[in-house]
């Protein structure tokens, strides 16, 4: 599988790409083309140009979770490739919103463009293979607790905000010859309770690569929390762990220093082969 980051929020890659707070990847699986998240809105189009890529022949969207910075580029996406259904999870469409008192932000999807894009939607509520290899994770076992940043992400049901279980948020599992990579938008729903989700469904398996936003944000989650999130990463024998978006800066040195050469940060730009 050849990964290529076409969003990330920091910058480094080829000259002329544009970051962004959000989260857009490509990844190239034998002969299927998969778009994984789409950042805030089209600029992954114009960095996919950039890097000689051509969206036009991304065969299957991908929409991780139903906040802004991973589906606010769906719009352009479905202008610009005319045929890749988009799998979302059931409840992606719901109103979502970021608490920054003294207001609520909505932080969701952009209903009309849902509904008057319905045709290229596919809604699931159970894993589901979409290709030979690549599995869409939608029931995911929660023993250990959720990231303390997901405290202020929210649903408005009628008049009232509670608090996002994140039961819109589904990862991917690409199944190759020489084991399993998982890949998650922002991993609201624990990124040690999707590697086990994944582990169980695919016993024996060797974990290659856990790739994605863990949420691990500097301000809500404590250094030895991530600490101990790195020494179970490794003793799960997980080969590499590429992360960035919404892990923090902090978070992300730290799981360097627990995993050493498995550890790599993302970049817009940053492409690999797993």
């Amino acid at each position: 599988m050849h990964l290529t980051i076409l969003i990330e929020n920091t910058p480094g890659g080829a000259p002329g790409l544009v970051p962004q707070h959000g989260l857009s990847l490509l990844l190239e699986v034998r002969d299927t083309t998969v778009l994984f998240d789409m950042g805030q809105d089209g600029t992954f189009i114009g960095n996919s140009g950039q890097l000689g890529l051509d969206l036009k022949k991304v065969d299957i969207g991908i929409l991780s979770h139903g906040h802004y910075d991973h589906g606010g580029g769906l719009a352009a996406f479905l202008e610009y490739n005319k045929h890749a259904p988009v799998y979302l999870k059931v409840g992606a469409d719901e109103a979502f919103y970021a608490r920054v008192l003294p207001r609520y932000r909505y932080i969701g999807l952009e209903r009309e463009m849902l509904i008057t894009n319905a045709e290229r939607f596919i809604w699931i509520g159970t894993d589901t293979e979409i290709s030979p290899g690549l599995m869409l994770i939608t029931d995911i076992r929660k023993p250990e607790p959720l990231p303390g940043g997901n405290r202020t992400l929210l649903i408005r049901r009628q008049e009232t905000f509670e608090p996002d279980p994140f039961l819109h948020e589904l990862f991917l599992v690409v199944e190759e010859r020489d084991g399993i990579s998982i890949i998650t938008g922002c991993g609201h729903s624990g990124i040690l309770n999707m590697v086990y989700t994944a582990r169980d469904r695919y016993p024996g398996r060797p974990i290659k690569a856990v790739v994605g936003g863990f949420h691990l944000t500097d301000r809500d989650t404590p250094p030895e929390e991530v600490r101990s999130i790195g020494k179970t990463l490794k003793s799960a024998g997980c080969g590499r762990v590429i992360t960035g978006h919404c892990t923090g800066t902090r978070a992300k040195d730290i799981l360097h220093e627990e995993l050493g050469g498995r550890f790599a940060a993302l970049y817009t730009g940053y492409s690999t082969e797993i």
